[in-house]
């Protein structure tokens, strides 16, 4: 899948590095959840973790084919962080 940057959201990302945006978005283990807002447009919100283990959500839209734009990431919170590593204990 090929990630594109919203732009100027590198700007405004807070409490997260870019490249731990893709090493999320990069690694085999990602909980991808579907979501739409009161529009109808539809996106994911991908629960994953960074290579160093920290657990962040990124919201991509799909664009189409295998293609995808980030539109905003952040650390999980810990009530996110707790059905994550459930999650992750159910599909070992």
């Amino acid at each position: 899948m090929g990630y594109n940057w919203l732009p100027k959201l590198l700007a405004i990302l807070t409490d997260l590095e870019p490249y731990e945006v893709m090493q999320g978005l990069q690694r085999p283990r990602r909980r991808p959840q579907p979501m739409h807002d009161q529009f109808g447009n539809r996106y994911l919100a991908i629960h994953t973790r960074t290579d160093a283990g920290r657990p962040i959500v990124v919201t991509v839209r799909l664009t189409g084919g295998f293609d995808a734009t980030i539109i905003g990431a952040r650390p999980m919170t810990p009530a996110e962080t707790a059905h994550l590593e459930q999650w992750e204990q159910d599909h070992e």
